[in-house]
């Protein structure tokens, strides 16, 4: 059997890049995870997540989702335990909360998600709404109004969740710099969980 100098610097390639991932894997599961606190809790999770805003955004096949799962299986097993996703993140949250449903995790993972609507407070109840009934589950961990829109409204929406155990905590985010003397006003007015910059 005749190999091209091309296939076989890939197969070189591709057998270097296992036995480092495979070595590196192994260290991984060596080392202690970095954890943070929720200070107004107490609780504890590793300090690195999982989001996905692009990367979950695919179609029903086995092709595009495949991988994704594996995602998934080995963060879980490497001991990651938080997800953020958005109802805006296109078939991300949908997606993904399949996927860790199929694996059994979606109960064991920290799920957080966003209200991202300008449509008023009931549009921001139903994406509240989907997102547990994407997941699975009865409860979001944390529940963010998304990039400060309609930030009133909907942080009223995601504390009457909170009273109602359906939400265990409450936060905002922004990605927009231009946002950020509001997201300060904000910060020093409401008592918040988490904020994301």
């Amino acid at each position: 059997m005749k190999i091209s100098r091309r296939k076989m610097l890939k197969i070189s390639a591709g057998t270097g890049a296992a036995l480092l991932l495979s070595e590196t894997r192994a260290w991984a599961h060596e080392q202690p995870l970095l954890m943070r606190s929720i200070p107004s809790s107490g609780q504890e999770f590793p300090a690195v997540g999982l989001g996905s805003a692009r990367t979950f955004s695919v179609g029903p096949s086995d092709e595009e989702q495949d991988p994704l799962r594996d995602v998934l299986r080995l963060f879980y097993e490497m001991g990651g335990r938080f997800f953020d996703t958005a109802p805006s993140y296109g078939s991300s949250e949908r997606v993904a909360g399949q996927l860790v449903q199929e694996l059994g995790i979606q109960n064991d993972l920290f799920f957080a998600t966003k209200i991202s609507t300008g449509g008023g407070r009931e549009a921001g109840i139903d994406q509240q709404e989907a997102s547990l009934q994407s997941w699975g589950r009865d409860t979001i961990d944390l529940n963010q109004v998304h990039n400060l829109r309609d930030v009133d409204i909907h942080l009223r929406t995601i504390r009457q969740a909170k009273e109602e155990g359906r939400t265990r905590y409450v936060g905002v985010t922004t990605s927009f710099t231009r946002q950020y003397e509001q997201m300060e006003q904000i910060l020093r007015a409401e008592e918040l969980d988490f904020a994301q910059l």
